[in-house]
């Protein structure tokens, strides 16, 4: 198994204002989505591919208690020691390895975790493990690259603003496959079509999209961006 470490994403995301405003939007999103999908405090939150902990914090407003897990230890390590709310805890795991009770969650959030899974068998495993985890009319929000993520206009953007590196190697109905850097690490990623991953979860979920596009435009956010939003915001509930 390959750990990705992202020693120093953090910095990389504060450090240049139109990597920091991007986040920013997709924060906002989120949030949005979970405002909608959670108008009720729940009990108990999970966070996959917590990172540092940035993602983690966006739920505080939705669940009394909050598990972040990555399987980078680095990148625990970080969130631990940013982390003041005894409400809120770190474990180094994967996914796949992480343990907890059938039903026991309420919510399950996942930010940019699903391209870093890459096979269909793998997607439907973490699929049914989601929903196993998950009490009856539980709720799920995944943020994902978007359908334009891939597309030559958002690789000039990323290059000329962002300083993202992409290396797109295959390509086929369902996804596209390559590398992505943001530093001198270049990362494997499988980028899945949001609407394969609708149709593909629909067994175990019930998803919309946010409207990211109006999102964006009605709160004014990456007013520099001239080309389709290269993320969604995928949220619902457990079926």
């Amino acid at each position: 198994m390959t750990v990705y470490r992202w020693t120093n994403y953090d910095q990389y995301k504060s450090a240049v204002t139109c990597v920091r405003e991007y986040y920013d939007a997709v924060h906002r999103c989120h949030e949005l989505a979970l405002q909608q999908l959670v108008p009720q405090k729940c009990e108990l939150a999970l966070d996959i591919a917590c990172g540092h902990g940035e993602s983690t914090q966006i739920l505080k407003p939705f669940a009394n208690s909050i598990v972040g897990v990555d399987s980078s230890e680095d990148l625990i390590d970080i969130a631990n020691s940013q982390n003041e709310d005894p409400a809120v805890r770190y474990v180094c795991s994967t996914f796949a390895d992480f343990d907890a009770a059938d039903e026991s969650i309420d919510l399950i959030s996942a930010a940019w975790y699903w391209n870093h899974v890459h096979t269909a068998e793998d997607l439907e495993a973490a699929a049914v493990k989601i929903a196993s985890l998950l009490r009856p009319g539980g709720s799920v929000a995944f943020v994902i690259p978007g359908d334009s993520f891939t597309s030559r206009r958002i690789q000039s953007i990323a290059r000329e603003d962002f300083q993202w590196r992409q290396a797109w190697t295959h390509e086929e109905r369902e996804w596209t496959e390559g590398l992505f850097s943001y530093d001198d690490t270049w990362i494997q990623t499988k980028i899945w079509q949001p609407f394969f991953l609708m149709k593909f979860f629909r067994e175990w979920f019930d998803l919309s999209t946010w409207d990211v596009k109006g999102t964006l435009v009605r709160e004014d956010r990456l007013s520099g961006l001239v080309a389709e939003p290269p993320f969604e915001i995928l949220y619902g509930k457990r079926r």
